[in-house]
């Protein structure tokens, strides 16, 4: 208690952020997910991720179609730029975008206009009922949202599921990670919720040992490792033998 009330970094802040609360007002919630494209860009490292752990898989099989399933999705500006890579590359592969808030789903919905290949329904990207067995499971950002209970029981569905193939990947919590983001942010922090809420994201963010220590709660017969990326990534990564580390 003593070092939690002496460092606030030393444990995970639980506050509610500000886009998702309902009554959020609904340009400025717009407005964040517009800028969620370059912010992801900039910092999610999901093109070095989704390039070796997804479109390196299906070059090995280019003539089968894949499934995709994304986890808390989202405007799906990942998905649209996944699908992008896909067609230059001339390989099938089909995305259920999941999101719990419909006011981010109208938005997905008309941003994937020109992308038939994404799949955007309203539900629980925690029940595994709603994957659809897919052949990977790919999580940006969903894992900070959740409460530690919560985190061990979608690493339990995804064995139970037997999902073979997933990346879930977050943000490191620090001071210097609130830092260099605050700076980042700056210059468009207007009229959205990126600086609030980025820093409040980050506070609820994890450590490594935090993430490790998850995986060991949630007793998998199969344990994911551990990843980290420059600039402050976390990545729970589970790959089927044979496809490399």
């Amino acid at each position: 208690m003593t070092e939690r009330a002496g460092n606030p970094w030393a444990y995970r802040d639980m506050r509610e952020e500000r886009m998702d609360q309902p009554d959020c007002p609904e340009p400025e919630l717009y407005c964040t997910l517009k800028r969620f494209s370059l912010l992801n860009r900039l910092v999610t490292r999901y093109r070095y991720l989704l390039t070796y752990n997804v479109l390196r898989i299906m070059r090995r099989q280019p003539n089968r179609e894949y499934r995709l399933a994304d986890l808390g999705a989202g405007g799906c500006d990942i998905g649209r730029w996944l699908i992008r890579q896909s067609r230059r590359q001339k390989l099938q592969l089909k995305i259920l975008a999941i999101e719990r808030d419909p006011r981010i789903v109208r938005y997905a919905v008309r941003a994937n206009r020109e992308f038939p290949e994404i799949e955007v329904i309203q539900g629980d990207a925690l029940d595994s009922a709603t994957w659809r067995r897919p052949d990977f499971v790919f999580a940006n950002h969903l894992l900070h949202h959740l409460p530690d209970t919560a985190c061990r029981d979608l690493l339990q569905q995804l064995e139970h599921a037997g999902i073979q193939h997933y990346l879930i990947s977050d943000i490191i919590r620090s001071r210097w990670t609130a830092l260099g983001y605050g700076l980042l942010v700056a210059p468009f922090r207007h009229g959205n919720f990126l600086l609030e809420d980025g820093r409040a994201s980050i506070r609820r963010g994890f450590t490594r040992a935090e993430l490790y220590d998850l995986i060991r709660q949630a007793n998998l017969a199969s344990p994911p490792r551990v990843r980290t990326l420059f600039p402050s990534r976390c990545v729970i990564e589970k790959r089927p033998a044979g496809t490399g580390r």
